[in-house]
């Protein structure tokens, strides 16, 4: 049992990967460009510029990644100080193409520009989560939130800060806030599990990753968790059904080896 038992010394570790390090929820982006379904363009008769932000919004939502930052490039140039959706939009896209301090720089410019736009707190929010910076994150889910206090995937966002900071409580306090707005909110089960996880209360953690799979069948992670959770109540075959049900779904490279390896261990004790 010992080599059981070192790989699930890990085991809260890999969770955690598998929710922070990817379930962040970013205001106006959705599951990637092809996806990408912000607000109406501004209307051109505000500001030229305004053609520029629109046709990056088309390129966008194309796929065009290079294309969208050439216009919001153009835009910004033609209007530096009224430039803020311009920013705005160029700070998302730089954010989901992996460059969060480029993507906090332009968010701050367009707060600069706009010191009430919730959406630009939010997702600077996300880019100091994506810099290791929760704290700083914390800072501007809050300022997102005193200003649209009823949006719930921002909730989500600000207890995952917390979960870094190890602040529980207060954790909780949003995942729990972010279902009273949403009920169907898959992120706030996902991440409330985690930390039940991480309080060591299994039971209620197999509760939220099961309403998960409930609401989202096709999201492999959660599957990944409830085996976690059903390994720590001793439940190995339910464990390795849901690790199955995870390898068929997921294309994750590192959360596949990991699901993998506890299979392999699961057999081998089986076997002795």
């Amino acid at each position: 049992m010992e080599s059981m038992r070192n790989l699930l010394q890990g085991k809260r570790k890999w969770t955690l990967l598998l929710i922070l390090g990817g379930a962040l929820i970013l205001l106006g982006i959705g599951l990637g460009y092809r996806y990408f379904t912000p607000g109406p363009a501004p209307a051109a008769a505000d500001n030229p510029a305004n053609d520029f932000v629109a046709l990056a919004l088309e390129k966008a939502r194309a796929g065009d990644v290079e294309g969208a930052l050439q216009a919001l490039d153009v835009a910004i140039a033609a209007d530096p100080e009224g430039a803020g959706q311009a920013y705005y939009y160029r700070g998302l896209i730089l954010a989901e193409t992996g460059d969060p301090q480029a993507a906090i720089d332009d968010l701050t410019q367009a707060l600069t520009i706009d010191p009430h736009m919730a959406e630009a707190f939010a997702a600077r929010g996300t880019a100091y989560m994506a810099a290791s910076r929760p704290a700083s994150a914390v800072d501007d889910f809050t300022s997102a939130i005193e200003i649209e206090p009823g949006h719930a995937p921002t909730y989500v966002n600000r207890g995952q800060a917390y979960l870094h900071l190890q602040i529980y409580d207060l954790a909780l306090a949003d995942f729990d806030k972010a279902l009273e707005l949403d009920g169907g909110l898959v992120a706030a089960y996902f991440n409330r599990g985690v930390l039940y996880m991480e309080q060591q209360e299994t039971g209620l953690a197999l509760a939220d990753f099961t309403r998960c799979i409930e609401l989202s069948p096709e999201t492999p992670a959660p599957y990944f968790n409830r085996a976690v959770a059903y390994i720590d109540q001793g439940e190995d075959e339910l464990a390795a059904v849901d690790l199955s049900i995870y390898l068929n779904l997921s294309t994750d490279e590192e959360g596949r080896h990991q699901a993998q390896a506890l299979l392999e261990s699961m057999a081998g004790e089986g076997g002795q």
